[in-house]
């Protein structure tokens, strides 16, 4: 069980059954984040990594930096989840929701072989909504089911090179998340419509690390990288209301807390320098998402109808495949794919959730550089969905024993990316 794993995902987490939010690629986070350059690479970013992004996706390549520089990165996304909102076999399209990202990056070298980095940044989050929705077959209930999650992180990095070929590095992170989310839910036994909300909820988690190292060959026509990422828990408070069609059970609000995990992450990977021209990026993560099992609720100010949300998540891979051209002068092509693996069971499916699917990401971008070199631009582009037409749900999602809902289920999302890099 997830015991006090983590509120860090209060929010995201919390819609199992019939809740929350949507990284298309699952779980809490998505396949690609916010650096340009990374991003249109497939986030094919640990064995190669050598800007101030480094501090997010392997601390050890700060040490490959040459000077100073600090980053600014945007990356606009739009996402739209759809499935069986108003119980099995329905199917609603979702509100076309934009979802913000955007990290701010910097590294100062100290010595020829310490470098220090720093960010601020978005680590994950979601925003998925269906409005009108109706549930209960006898009792019904009309409302709006939504939910809108940010995540963010604070990292300061160290790396150390420790001769041509190794270095390691290190971040420390606080974790900080926030969410709105509006339940609508069938409860006892799909007969009684009941809107459950959790609102301006909050949390830190200040202490989680990434941990990483990295070799380079003494030509360096290839590299290997490892990251490594602690779990991190946060207990998100803020305030719980419940009302139930045709009964007396009303909390307009009280206060209330959420407890779940952002769980431990490994990646792995390889680059490899084919001619002047092309490179080739391969890279797998692995998340453990078995880890949460449960997200649960409580109050010390009354009683929550809806106080757990069973999970009973897979573990998550991402298989990254990544090109990049430099046949242009000052210029370099990028290209990517990322398949990634279901996290939530049809079993314990949710429509404003991750599809039970899994899913398929297209990347692509370019990037060029002005002032002498002093100044980066990259620019990246990228689309992933997931289906599956036929979820078998009925799985008890709920301590109210609410089933999940069978039927079709699918996201799409498209996400741009910009980034200004500043050498100095």
């Amino acid at each position: 069980m997830v015991s006090r794993q983590g509120r860090l995902f209060v929010l995201s987490s919390l819609a199992f059954a019939v809740f929350s939010g949507n990284a298309v690629a699952g779980g809490f986070e998505k396949a690609t984040m916010w650096d340009a350059k990374y991003a249109a690479l497939a986030g094919a970013a640990v064995s190669s990594v050598n800007t101030s992004s480094a501090v997010f996706y392997n601390p050890a390549g700060l040490a490959r930096l040459e000077g100073n520089e600090i980053a600014l990165n945007v990356s606009p996304t739009f996402v739209q989840t759809n499935g069986p909102a108003a119980g099995s076999d329905t199917y609603m399209k979702g509100e076309r929701n934009f979802v913000p990202n955007a990290g701010l990056t910097g590294a100062y070298r100290l010595n020829e072989q310490l470098v220090m980095g720093y960010g601020f940044y978005g680590a994950g989050g979601s925003n998925t909504s269906y409005e009108g929705v109706t549930v209960g077959s006898l009792a019904p209930m009309t409302g709006k089911y939504s939910t809108d999650i940010k995540i963010m992180e604070a990292g300061l990095a160290l790396a150390y090179q420790i001769n041509n070929n190794w270095s390691v590095g290190g971040t420390y992170r606080i974790t900080y998340a926030q969410a709105d989310i509006n339940l609508a839910s069938a409860a006892f036994g799909g007969t009684t419509g009941a809107l459950v909300g959790y609102n301006d909820l909050s949390g830190f988690n200040t202490f989680g690390v990434r941990l990483g190292a990295m070799y380079r060959s003494d030509d360096n026509r290839w590299g290997w990288g490892l990251n490594y990422r602690s779990d991190v828990s946060i207990e998100a408070d803020g305030e719980a209301s419940t009302y139930v069609a045709n009964a007396a059970f009303h909390n307009p609000g009280i206060a209330a807390t959420a407890e779940t995990a952002l769980p431990t992450q490994i990646s792995t990977g390889v680059d490899y320098t084919l001619n002047d021209d092309w490179k080739l990026f391969g890279e797998a993560t692995w998340t453990k998402y078995s880890d949460i099992e449960a997200i649960k609720f409580s109050s010390n100010e009354g009683t929550l109808l809806v106080n757990r949300i069973i999970a009973n998540w897979d573990n998550q891979w991402n298989f990254r495949f990544a090109t990049e051209y430099t046949g242009i002068e000052n210029w370099a092509l990028r290209a990517g794919y990322i398949y990634t693996t279901a996290v939530t069971p049809e079993e314990y499916a949710a429509p404003t959730f991750s599809t039970p699917a899994g899913a398929h990401s297209f990347t692509m971008g370019a990037g060029t550089t002005l002032m002498g070199g002093k100044l980066g631009l990259d620019l990246g582009a990228e689309y992933n969905f997931a289906e599956n037409d036929s979820v078998k749900g009925g799985g008890e999602v709920t301590n109210t024993r609410t089933k999940a809902s069978a039927g079709k289920y699918d996201t799409n999302a498209f996400a741009l990316h910009a980034t200004l890099r500043y050498k100095f």
